[in-house]
């Protein structure tokens, strides 16, 4: 063997993990059980690649859209709605295409009840005219039945123009797709290392315009957050421990209730009067760090993490063995396809 590019890369990353045998096989059963994990371990020892790898082994089946639907009822409290993977991007399309057509159907209506009521309005005029005996009520009439018609057809065309700005906004009747899945192959994993607030636990946009009817529909203002995008598949947090307490304990409520209502992060944004229904967050968790981190854990979420999940020590070094030479060959092999860059 000369080069690495002659070196067989395994198509599973559980499989292409080396020196850690004891957490690839807690891996393989927190899959099955659906466990969450805290990995403790220094940097570089494959704490990522692990919770990459547990992803890939959750079945694909169970991934679903999650749309945000406009409340009848309340606007301030946008309803929350599941689908099959693929089908939330149909739905919103379907909505959309249902509108213009409607929008279409009224304004050919329009039209020709313009042309209908045009038609009656000249055969009235031109009868009336023909009546006068006088040349000059006759000229009068036709100038006054002109500029009727130029008044109706202006007055027609600004009502028309003002009924399609309105048909306009028809599109926030559709719902917004704010988890797609569409074009997953397998369950997502979602790094949500160093997050802000609004990023891990979802947030609604800030609306300038709130009057008038220039405002934008508070369901489609809704920003889906890591903690939901991770669901049916892993959430990812390395140096856990840095995260802010009050943070920790809201992933603590996401990850025991398994959904969480999206609402405004800041109290001047127009965002924070608007709270969804909960949404479904159920995702593995794997947090990851190293001892000096881990120390500085919310007691609560490490006490959720010991009892209902594995906690692994990750190996730093590994015996020097035939066989574990094979392995680090195999490991730069694949550093060097995964790069893309590096000649073999």
């Amino acid at each position: 063997m000369k080069t690495t590019e002659e070196i067989k890369i395994p198509e599973k990353l559980i499989d292409q993990v080396i020196g850690q045998d004891e957490a690839v096989e807690i891996i393989k059963k927190a899959a099955k059980q659906r466990r969450n994990v805290l990995l403790i371990g220094e940097p570089g020892t494959g704490k990522s690649m692990i919770g990459q790898a547990l992803a890939e082994l959750l079945p694909k089946e169970q991934l679903v859209d999650i749309l945000a639907l406009p409340n009848p009822k309340d606007e301030d409290r946008p309803l929350i709605k599941t689908v099959p993977a693929g089908q939330g991007r149909k739905i919103v399309e379907n909505a959309r295409l249902k509108a213009l057509t409607v929008s279409q159907d009224r304004g050919w209506l329009f039209i020709i009840l313009l042309i209908v009521g045009m038609s009656i309005f000249s055969f009235i005029s031109d009868w009336l005219i023909s009546q006068e005996k006088s040349e000059i009520l006759a000229a009068a009439d036709r100038i006054s039945s002109t500029l009727m018609t130029m008044l109706i057809i202006i007055m027609a065309t600004m009502f028309y123009l003002s009924y399609k700005l309105r048909v306009g906004r028809v599109r926030v009747i559709a719902p917004k797709v704010i988890v797609d899945n569409s074009d997953k192959d397998i369950a997502p994993f979602v790094d949500a290392t160093g997050l802000h607030e609004g990023a891990l636990l979802g947030d609604i946009k800030h609306d300038p315009f709130q009057t008038g009817g220039l405002g934008t529909p508070a369901h489609e203002r809704v920003v889906a957050g890591a903690i939901h995008r991770a669901h049916k598949g892993v959430l990812f947090i390395d140096e856990i421990g840095t995260l802010k307490p009050e943070m920790q304990v809201e992933l603590l409520t996401a990850m025991q209730e398994k959904k969480y209502p999206i609402t405004g992060r800041s109290e001047r944004s127009a965002g924070a009067m608007v709270q969804t229904e909960p949404v479904p967050c159920d995702f593995i968790f794997v947090g990851a760090g190293n001892l000096e981190t881990i120390q500085k854990m919310h007691p609560a979420l490490r006490s959720r993490l010991r009892g209902y999940g594995y906690e692994v020590y990750m190996n730093s070094m590994m015996p020097d063995t035939p066989e574990n030479r094979k392995k680090l060959a195999r490991f730069v092999a694949q550093e060097v396809v995964k790069d893309g860059k590096i000649p073999h």
